[in-house]
């Protein structure tokens, strides 16, 4: 009881973070379903629809493999339970990684294999309070979101899939824009996100003819761009 270890494979500690990780599953098939009978009723094209959830779930492919390497520094430090429930609800190693080592140093400790129960118990409680306040908030606005978009919109429907667009643009050039002006310090990752960027525009235009590959895109993007610059740099 001298270290995390005890608390972070207590069984309890199981039986709560997969309790967290059940209310997560079921959020998503709620939603899931919720979407497709919307879709129904709204007359979209569900030959369109099944296309959109396929591409979806392929373009997660990437994303997901990227994050593998992180969390096994989560895992030999707040424990499996813990990841694993961290994953579920946000699934931003960067951040949980982040969040915690600043709550361990709060207590005059760090992340790392061996903590103090105090430092652990705050390591954990800092991402957790982190994302309170956007789950709060979708909590009691996400179905409020017409009004939102009509306010972004100014009233005008046509603009929504601009601005979406708009909002997924500003979000990947805010995550690149980093690795581009790294390129005096570590020119292997401006490489990595250059060499992304063209594997990216290659996958679109041979996609109109070979649509599976349009559909893969982001997945060759990431691990491609980063495997070239690896082996060139």
């Amino acid at each position: 009881m001298n270290n995390q270890w005890f608390y972070a494979n207590h069984p309890l500690m199981y039986l709560v973070c997969g309790l967290g990780i059940l209310l997560v599953l079921f959020q998503a098939t709620i939603i899931l379903q919720r979407s497709l009978k919307c879709s129904k009723e709204i007359g979209m094209d569900q030959q369109q629809v099944k296309r959109g959830m396929k591409t979806a779930f392929l373009n997660s492919v990437g994303p997901a493999l990227g994050v593998v390497g992180s969390i096994w520094a989560l895992i030999v430090t707040l424990g499996a339970p813990i990841t694993a429930l961290r994953m579920s609800v946000i699934g931003g190693t960067n951040y949980e990684t982040m969040a915690a080592n600043f709550g361990a140093m709060a207590m005059g400790g760090e992340l790392a294999t061996e903590m103090n129960p105090l430092v652990y118990a705050n390591a954990l409680w800092t991402p957790a309070l982190g994302v309170m306040g956007w789950l709060i908030f979708a909590f009691f606005f996400a179905h409020r979101m017409d009004a939102v978009n009509n306010l972004l919109t100014g009233g005008r429907k046509a603009l929504l899939p601009a601005v979406s667009v708009g909002a997924m643009l500003g979000a990947f050039a805010y995550f690149n824009v980093d690795s581009i002006l790294k390129i005096t310090v570590k020119p292997e990752i401006t490489a990595a996100g250059i060499l992304g960027l063209v594997i990216m525009v290659v996958c679109q235009i041979f996609g109109k003819k070979i649509p599976w590959l349009k559909q893969w895109s982001l997945t060759f993007a990431m691990f491609g761009g980063a495997i070239v610059a690896a082996l060139i740099i």
